[in-house]
């Protein structure tokens, strides 16, 4: 079972630029291109699927999104409004009932869960004990879990984004605490970082529009262009769960030999 995240495409009205720089569209339609070659067996946004909320926004997206030949779903981010992406989605956002668009599905002995972590007109992302129950229930057996959302639920070490404070840090660690979660895969952040926090692995996505280096300082905050990546969570009850990033725009492929049946099962010494 081969699981492939995007995030955060922040999408723009059609024929302009994000920031006036930024071809945020052909961004999302790369990212779609490259899933279509790697043929996963879901792809899971992980929100922020337009800027601004705007339903030409959503309309854009919908129409790149449409290419995409595996079965989709979204999360919403703090850029998105719910009720706009249910009408541009339908129930690609969510497979449950209630006000959030949570999702939870079963594969291979996987849970595989989309958790909505935002609170409408906020950067900064929030779980409500409405949430946290929801959450709770779905990871009640104990069964191997992979938990997507947009924001991470505990700082990243990040100076910029880490001053969103994350409200729900505790009841969203006593939900996971001790209970199959092996990975919380999301995205806002705009970075590839990682962090071991409540018995899992939090680990964010890089975007596939622009990237916040992480190592930036805490000054002024801005945002590079930088390669964009698509994060693969493979799973097997073999292996477990296995996980690689990959560029959007692969750089070109150099066999090690010519020969395609060169031995390398020794390493070559100079004499």
């Amino acid at each position: 079972m081969r699981i492939a995240q995007i995030t955060d495409s922040h999408i723009v009205a059609p024929g302009t630029l994000w920031k006036d720089r930024v071809d945020m569209a052909a961004g999302l339609a790369a990212a779609v291109a490259r899933l279509n070659e790697i043929a996963p067996d879901l792809v899971v946004h992980t929100g922020d699927v337009v800027d601004g909320g705007g339903e030409a926004q959503y309309g854009l997206a919908a129409e790149i999104l449409s290419e995409l030949k595996a079965p989709l779903r979204l999360l919403p981010g703090n850029h998105d409004l719910r009720d706009r992406m249910r009408a541009a989605f339908g129930r690609q956002v969510a497979l449950s009932d209630g006000p959030f668009l949570n999702f939870a599905e079963e594969a291979e002995g996987l849970t595989i869960l989309g958790l909505d972590t935002i609170e409408e007109g906020q950067t900064a992302g929030r779980l409500c004990a409405e949430r946290a129950a929801w959450l709770r229930e779905r990871l009640a057996r104990g069964r191997p879990a992979l938990v997507f959302a947009h924001h991470p639920p505990c700082p990243l070490g990040l100076p910029f984004m880490d001053r969103f404070t994350f409200r729900g840090s505790e009841l969203a660690a006593e939900a996971i605490q001790g209970r199959g979660v092996l990975r919380i895969a999301t995205g806002h952040v705009h970075a590839a970082v990682e962090r071991h926090w409540a018995g899992t692995l939090v680990a964010a996505c890089p975007a596939t529009g622009v990237q916040i280096p992480p190592a930036q300082d805490g000054g002024w905050p801005g945002f590079a262009l930088e390669p964009a990546a698509i994060r693969l969570h493979d799973w097997s009850p073999a292996l477990g769960l296995t996980v690689k990033t990959v560029p959007v725009e692969p750089g070109p492929f150099h066999p090690f030999e010519a020969d395609p049946n060169a031995d390398f099962s020794g390493t070559p010494h100079a004499e």
